[in-house]
């Protein structure tokens, strides 16, 4: 049960920006961008990355992942997208949830 609460939650957070604005299904999908697509996907590799290589726990490695994401976030880019550290969120969600 904790595992599917997880994965909705996990869903609505990488989903809320496209939901607000989407008229229909293809808006869904062009509005959520490969932006978000590759934030999520880097965010799960470097959490597996950080528990198999470095030998980190699950809580060190998704704290770890979520603040290089934060950094990315508020250093590196313009200005802070609260949906691309949204899309780092889900990845590490992705990640930690066993199914």
């Amino acid at each position: 049960m904790r595992k599917l609460i997880v994965s909705l939650i996990a869903a609505y957070i990488f989903s809320v920006s496209a939901l607000c604005s989407a008229g229909g299904i293809h808006d869904i999908q062009d509005a959520v961008g490969e932006d978000k697509i590759a934030h999520t996907a880097v965010s799960y590799v470097i959490c597996d990355q950080l528990k198999r290589n470095a030998g980190m726990n699950d809580f060190w490695a998704a704290l770890t992942t979520l603040a290089i994401g934060a950094i990315k976030e508020g250093l590196i880019d313009d200005h802070w997208d609260g949906g691309d550290f949204a899309a780092d969120c889900a990845g590490v969600a992705f990640y930690q949830v066993r199914f």
